[in-house]
């Protein structure tokens, strides 16, 4: 099973990266092994964005998402999958 994560900050200059983060991974050595996966958002209009986890924010266990394109801004608060 594909674990599910929930948006909870965009960068502002950068608008095509987001935080997630992931119940259940609460440290940096589980949220490692998710470094690289392809992450998958999909928004109320049936639009994809695709992109991957390209590291870790902070301790506990946050991961940093890089995107193609830059998502919506009603993304925040909504689930994401990570593709393991």
């Amino acid at each position: 099973m594909d674990p599910t994560g929930i948006i909870v900050n965009y960068h502002l200059a950068y608008t095509k990266e987001v935080l997630v983060e992931v119940p259940g991974i609460n440290s940096k050595k589980d949220a490692g092994r998710l470094v690289g996966k392809k992450a998958i958002f999909k928004d109320p209009k049936g639009n994809k964005y695709i992109g991957f986890v390209s590291g870790l924010h902070g301790r506990t266990g946050t991961l940093k998402i890089k995107f193609k394109k830059p998502l919506p801004s009603t993304s925040l608060a909504k689930p994401i999958n990570i593709a393991e």
